[in-house]
């Protein structure tokens, strides 16, 4: 069944991923991350898997008529799965995301979302009022990208729209962290996703130890700095724009330096009731 690692673009999903990796499929001998651990937890959709059952979407629509059936071809190992997306909980014209049957439980990640603009931008090469638009779009849709060919249409909503649909995830259980606590917390943090893993593997008649020393280990696997000097040694796979390094700075409360007031309250006025819940604003 399917764990979902779930979040809007640029909230920590890459590195919640490569801790995940480390504690469950990496020899712990080994002193260095390998990027290539990552293929054990792919984005959901791509094309390789609807190719698995023999669907070549043209648009949205094929994408999600065939959202269940892809993750039925998924499940068919019999395996814990884990999945990345950034596409919301819910649906399109009747077509469920997801279901009981394929859903294990899902972990949601969700960022400042004035941080989330300043890092999008710089990922997208656009400029601040242009990504401005994507995280305050209600019913954001995305296709195929020609930089990343493997990706297929998500339908992502705004930067709100996108967290109250996994808030709102009642097919099984799920926990929402903060990146915030990840950089501010971190042990405790990381701690609290394997507990959390731990008590999902049960039901699912598997085994995942709680060890602290491992979790210690991995946490300092997967430091930033370090996945900074590994990307500049030997690459990236997941990084389209080869030219600029994917791991940058990845800190709290960059907006402060970058954002004008105008840009920030336009983000604070439509996601208040979002941020002031998070502990981002105060009432």
């Amino acid at each position: 069944m399917i764990v979902w690692i779930a979040s809007f673009p640029k909230s920590g999903n890459t590195w919640l991923r490569i801790f995940l990796c480390s504690y469950i499929y990496m020899n712990q001998k080994n002193n260095t991350f390998d990027f290539n651990l990552l293929k054990n937890i792919k984005r959901f959709p791509n094309t390789q898997q609807y190719e698995d059952i023999g669907i070549k979407p043209k648009n949205l629509e094929d994408v999600a008529k065939s959202w269940i059936a892809a993750q039925n071809k998924i499940n068919s190992n019999k395996k814990i799965n884990f999945l990345k997306t950034h596409n919301a909980f819910g649906g399109l014209k009747n077509c469920p995301f997801t279901d009981k049957t394929n859903s294990l439980g899902a972990i949601y990640l969700v960022r400042d979302p004035r941080d989330v603009l300043v890092s999008y931008s710089r990922h997208l090469e656009m400029s601040i009022e242009e990504t401005l638009e994507l995280v305050l779009e209600d019913d954001h849709k995305g296709w195929l990208n020609e930089d990343k060919k493997d990706v297929i249409g998500e339908i992502r909503g705004s930067w709100a729209q996108n967290y109250n649909s996994w808030k709102n995830f009642y097919l099984s259980e799920k926990i929402i962290i903060r990146y915030e606590d990840l950089i501010d917390d971190t042990f405790n943090t990381f701690s609290k996703i394997i507990v959390f893993l731990s008590k999902l593997f049960s039901k699912h008649s598997s085994f995942l130890e709680v060890d602290n020393k491992k979790i210690e280990k991995c946490i300092e696997l997967s430091d930033f700095n370090k996945l900074k000097n590994l990307e500049k040694e030997k690459g990236f796979f997941e990084n389209f724009k080869k030219e600029k390094p994917f791991f940058y700075k990845g800190k709290n409360k960059q907006w402060q330096n970058i954002l004008d007031e105008k840009t920030a309250y336009k983000l604070e006025k439509k996601f208040k009731k979002e941020m002031i819940e998070l502990g981002y604003l105060y009432k």
